[in-house]
């Protein structure tokens, strides 16, 4: 009796001191004297502050990047300046949770949430044409709800790699829903989001991209806003909204990696299934965020669409 009477007071202990054992990166606020030491611009909407960087000829068209989940808007570092030196202006900003935008203290981060930022943002900086919209997972299901309640504001739409109906990381999304969610990004959301860079194949680049994802981790809200994402509907089926770009005829590209081990192949045929005259692209020896590890290969299929 003793004994068990010892192993579960030693189990409590565990549990207990587990968090405090492994750590907590998120140091920082992310407030007015932190945000003026961080490079770009911010504009404060209506769920917090959003980090973004838009540069460009007012006149030219305006390609819109949005990230997904696998890390923040530094993953178009590789994008960026050839679409600018294509002649397009361009935006990238941070979503509500990501790199260095706000954290909204909220239960449940939902496909509105980033509607509404992006609807924001564009009006915050004038801009009322319609433009190209470009996502890459999540953020390819984001840009597919925007076409589908905004399509007046989208010319041309490119998906990379888009979550849409399953993805590889279903079971730890169902534990982050679960009563253990809590517990297991307190003692293990660190690594958890950090190791998102092992999706890539390059080394070089792995290690890259993590010395990225740690200077986002350092601000408090990050693994608070990674449970609230997946306690929403985003990374839900989504099919209805690119069923809505296929209606409302927006000409649209799509682009997948073949070592991509996020996204299956077999739900690319089922997304082609549902737009099938949508351009498509297979980038050979690319993984999940094949726009940041091969960047030369995808930013030539982005510009040749956007000119056609």
């Amino acid at each position: 009796m003793k004994k068990v009477f010892w192993i579960v007071l030693g189990l409590v202990v565990i549990i207990v001191l587990l968090p405090v054992i492994t750590g907590d990166m998120e140091s920082k606020e992310l407030n007015e004297t932190t945000r003026a030491s961080i490079d770009g611009s911010f504009v404060k909407l209506s769920n917090g502050y959003t980090h973004y960087e838009l540069k460009g000829n007012e006149d030219a068209k305006l390609i819109v990047l949005v990230h997904g989940n696998a890390a923040p808007a530094v993953t178009w570092d590789y994008n960026m300046q050839p679409l600018l030196d294509e002649g397009y202006r361009v935006l990238r900003y941070d979503v509500y949770g990501h790199g260095f935008s706000d954290r909204p203290k909220l239960d449940k981060y939902d496909r509105y949430l980033y509607d509404q930022q992006l609807i924001e943002l564009l009006e915050k900086l004038n801009i009322r044409k319609p433009i190209y919209l470009v996502g890459t997972s999540q953020g390819g299901s984001t840009c597919a709800y925007f076409a589908a309640k905004h399509p007046e504001l989208v010319e041309k739409i490119v998906f990379l790699a888009p979550l849409s109906d399953a993805f590889e990381g279903s079971n730890i999304v169902r534990l982050l829903r679960s009563k253990l969610g809590e517990y297991f990004m307190s003692v293990a959301g660190d690594k958890f989001i950090l190791k998102k860079a092992s999706i890539l194949l390059d080394d070089t680049k792995k290690e890259e991209l993590e010395s990225k994802l740690k200077a986002q981790l350092v601000y408090k809200g990050k693994k608070r806003a990674v449970l609230a994402n997946a306690k929403g509907n985003c990374l839900t089926d989504s099919k209805p909204y690119y069923e809505k770009v296929k209606q409302q005829n927006i000409p649209a590209l799509l682009i997948w990696g073949d070592n991509d081990k996020n996204i299956p192949k077999e739900s690319i045929d089922r997304l082609r299934l549902i737009i099938p005259d949508m351009d498509f692209h297979i980038i050979k020896n690319a993984s999940h965020l094949a726009h940041y590890e091969v960047p030369e290969k995808v930013n030539t299929i982005l510009i040749n669409f956007f000119k056609q």
